[in-house]
């Protein structure tokens, strides 16, 4: 891991790719993510988030310039407008979905993350409900966990990667995710602690519709970029 700056590799966030920009949840428009996934291809070395962990567990070298794609909450947008310019580029994503919302508006169906797994797109968790993790009891944390977990499995996902809603850990939920079965846990900016790379707190940047040109994306991939941004507490 030592061709990356500070010894993490980015792992970019992403929400939703519409046409119309959200004003609540992070949206990128459509033409703008065509560009951000063109830029990865040309100047970076897409891997996948699966491979990125394995790295970290066994402390084996990553390609240059290695950069993951992820996006939160699974919404069909994902599937209609992002898809498309991850198979254009072949660039491999994980998608983290809120399982009890598969199936219903405006929420990936079963038969789009079908087809998606088919492409170059993985799947992991964001919990059942979405649920700031934080403020429930432990035992409606393993119930979060555990239902989420089951229900990737019935869509034939069997994942271990689990994403804390809106980044929000703290010792004990690692502990449950553990218990539940997860290999690792990604986070927003959340965190103090930055090496070594922590595969339970895996800290990502949020990509917005201001990132067009081949420098902004430079920016947010060289590693200086996490630098500058406020680290909240983690719980």
């Amino acid at each position: 891991m030592k061709n990356f700056p500070f010894w993490y590799p980015p792992i970019l966030n992403y929400h939703r790719v519409s046409p119309i920009l959200g004003s609540d949840t992070p949206t990128v428009s459509v033409g703008t993510f065509e560009k951000q996934m063109k830029i990865l291809a040309q100047r970076w070395k897409p891997i996948s988030l699966a491979d990125l962990v394995q790295t970290l567990e066994q402390g084996s070298p990553l390609p240059a310039k290695a950069v993951v794609v992820t996006f939160d909450d699974g919404t069909e947008d994902n599937f209609h407008h992002a898809f498309a310019s991850l198979s254009r580029y072949q660039i491999p994503a994980t998608i983290f979905l809120i399982t009890g919302n598969v199936g219903k508006s405006g929420s990936l169906h079963p038969d789009q993350i079908r087809q998606m797994r088919e492409g170059n797109v993985r799947f992991g968790s964001h919990t059942d409900h979405h649920a700031y993790l934080p403020k429930l009891s432990l035992a409606q944390v393993h119930e979060e966990l555990k239902s989420s977990r089951a229900a990737l499995q019935n869509l034939g996902v069997d994942s271990d990667l689990l994403s804390y809603p809106a980044g929000g850990f703290s010792p004990e939920i690692i502990l449950e995710a553990q218990k539940a079965g997860f290999r690792a846990a990604c986070t927003t900016s959340r965190g103090t602690v930055r090496f070594p790379p922590d595969r339970w707190a895996l800290r990502r940047i949020t990509l917005h519709e201001n990132a067009r040109s081949a420098f902004d994306m430079w920016i947010r991939c060289s590693g200086f970029y996490p630098l500058n941004r406020r680290l909240r507490a983690p719980f």
